[in-house]
């Protein structure tokens, strides 16, 4: 069987504030192979963009990674140095954010920053960083490739500034490409166009992909796997298909019934009722157990395991054990 590129072990990451502990991961596993897109699916809240932080090791103070291993091309990224680290961000590990606006400074043109990439990971100056950069672009699906590079991040459309963001991020030929809500702020046309994109790009170019998303369609056309997160812990996680036609975990069912179906009639969407765990308001049990419907009394004192319960199909509940 062939090592995954990617592989999170009891991962934890833990903020020390005034207030009290907050456990934003407390205690993940998953892996990704070559090639294969896994899917973090979850509210706002629940861990994702943590974890993708945590990966890269740029957790913000005061955040630190506790425990676990993150195990990358057989290395163990959280036992590097720091300068084998940043050699390791952007060169073999990319990351596209929730904004472009955020990835993008305002005040230079576009060749000047996919520029400053290409030079810190492939060494490149002048006019080879100059066609280096066009091709990127024509490679993104931007018109007048050419013509852009000259162009500032407010001239260019939020779709095109996607783009360039993502030109950005495979500048150094990543194996693994970590997209943190890439379609958020864009409209549903554009949304598809960049999901497309992304997959046309990892197949291309054989990388693997960590999608952070909140929406369910998005991850049905674009993953091979899902994992649920909840309160900083993977609830479950299966395949695509067998996530979507048979869910065990409440917290799963309730994020599927709160999509709406073409052909189907509902009187009205089913909402999950209340709002995500607070980190630090609760300690043992099962952290969904204030907004489950199929609560029982253990589920309150004891945190159900993440166990298999079909083939490559993993659940968190006392009730699908």
């Amino acid at each position: 069987m062939t090592s995954p590129l990617l592989d999170v072990c009891s991962l934890k990451t833990y903020f020390f504030t005034p207030r009290g502990l907050i456990k934003a991961i407390g205690g993940i596993d998953f892996s990704i192979g070559l090639g294969r897109t896994l899917a973090l699916v979850g509210e706002s809240g629940c861990g994702k963009s943590m974890t993708a932080l945590s990966i890269l090791r740029l957790v913000p103070e005061p955040g630190k990674i506790v425990e676990g291993t993150i195990s990358f091309a057989g290395e163990d990224l959280l036992r590097l140095p720091p300068t084998e680290m940043r050699r390791i961000r952007g060169n073999q590990i990319a990351m596209i954010f929730q904004e472009p606006m955020t990835s993008l400074n305002p005040v230079f043109t576009v060749k000047r920053q996919i520029g400053e990439v290409l030079e810190l990971h492939r060494g490149l100056h002048g006019q080879e960083q100059e066609e280096e950069a066009a091709a990127l672009l024509q490679q993104v699906g931007i018109p007048d490739a050419r013509k852009r590079l000259a162009s500032y991040p407010h001239q260019l459309s939020g779709g095109m500034r996607q783009r360039v963001v993502i030109a950005m991020a495979l500048a150094g030929h990543p194996q693994l490409l970590i997209a943190d809500e890439p379609t958020t702020a864009l409209d549903v046309t554009i949304q598809a166009q960049i999901l497309e994109l992304l997959g046309e790009l990892r197949r291309s170019r054989g990388m693997s992909m960590l999608l952070i998303s909140h929406d369910l369609g998005v991850v049905a056309e674009t993953a091979d796997r899902v994992a649920i997160m909840y309160a900083g812990l993977i609830m479950e996680a299966a395949d695509v298909a067998p996530l979507f036609n048979q869910p065990l975990h409440p917290y799963t069912r309730g994020l599927l019934a709160c999509i709406p179906r073409l052909g189907e009639e509902r009187q009205r969407l089913v909402p999950i009722p209340d709002q995500v765990t607070n980190a630090m308001q609760y300690s043992d049990g099962c952290p969904f157990a204030p907004r489950c419907h199929e609560v029982m009394h253990q589920c309150r004192e004891y945190l159900p395991p993440l166990q298999e319960v079909a083939p490559n199909h993993q659940v968190r509940c006392w009730k699908a054990l």
